[in-house]
């Protein structure tokens, strides 16, 4: 450990007085930078999400939930959502194929949702009973 002086220890990592910690010694003082522990893993890598999926599932769920409403109220609060969830439960599916399946499901579900409300439109839901 000592340098080629004699005068002290030689550079390197070494575990810092009071605190215990792996610390870089300059030779003169200690560096900022701590070694890598032994049991460090680097972080996982994040997995890409669907957000057209999940507004494809609350459109179709508003939707489903709305169009249902008599005097045309429900045709009004949920014509504009019904046909989203349709446009983005197609673009959820698109994207869960492309990131590996990621909201696939979530994706269907707003799209089924979207569908069948837009269809009982034409069956005569939200307009006067």
């Amino acid at each position: 450990m000592a340098d080629e002086t004699g005068g002290g220890p030689a550079a390197g990592w070494y575990t810092e007085p009071g605190t215990g910690r792996q610390r870089w010694w300059s030779g003169s003082e200690w560096g900022s930078y701590q070694a890598v522990p032994s049991d460090w893993t680097p972080p996982r890598e994040t997995v890409a999400g669907n957000g057209f999926a999940i507004a494809a599932l609350v459109l179709g769920i508003w939707g489903f939930l709305t169009t249902w409403i008599p005097f045309f109220i429900g045709l009004i609060l949920g014509a504009v959502p019904d046909l989203l969830a349709i446009i983005f439960g197609i673009l959820g599916i698109v994207r869960a194929n492309r990131v590996g399946g990621t909201g696939l499901g979530i994706a269907i579900a707003g799209l089924v949702l979207g569908t069948l409300a837009f269809a009982s439109i034409f069956t005569g839901a939200g307009t006067i009973w």
